[in-house]
């Protein structure tokens, strides 16, 4: 069986300089890093001064370029494919929530997902499914995967 990847990435201290009242996970799109959404979390700190802003590489080389990373591949577009991408890479992000919200000691009530494209797939996927309520959850670009199973799947209403 495979070694399940950690996910890890750049992330951005409070800027009032204290203890994370909040967290912000940033969630890239396919074939980007973490450090192309973590240049958006100085714009979010004007508002949220108190936040941890924490932008993980996908678990996944992107499979179609020699660089960059994936939560999913996109070489089979199908709604099949997507929505099995998503489960699969599900598991994934959901652990590494629950690692940073032990580690910071903050809740799902005052977290926030930010995807962009991919990222959004994912942010909309997991946290809608989520036992406990997120603070929210905002994608640019991006796409509901599986809508069909949401009704009955839906766990959480940020």
């Amino acid at each position: 069986m495979p070694e399940t990847p950690d996910l890890f990435g750049p992330t951005l201290l409070p800027s009032s300089g204290g203890k994370p009242k909040q967290l912000v996970i940033l969630l890239h799109g396919v074939g980007s890093d973490g450090d192309d959404l973590i240049g958006l979390a100085p714009y979010f700190q004007k508002v949220l001064p108190d936040a941890l802003f924490i932008s993980p590489h996908a678990p996944f080389a992107f499979d179609m370029a020699p660089m960059g990373y994936q939560w999913f591949s996109l070489q089979d577009m199908s709604p099949e494919a997507r929505l099995k991408g998503t489960q699969t890479a599900a598991p994934l992000l959901d652990a590494f929530i629950d690692q940073q919200l032990a580690e910071t000691g903050l809740t799902e009530a005052e977290t926030v997902l930010i995807g962009f494209s991919q990222g959004t797939m994912m942010s909309l996927h997991v946290g809608l499914r989520r036992a406990d309520q997120m603070a929210g959850i905002i994608g640019y670009s991006g796409m509901l995967v599986g809508e069909e199973l949401l009704a009955a799947e839906i766990r959480s209403r940020p």
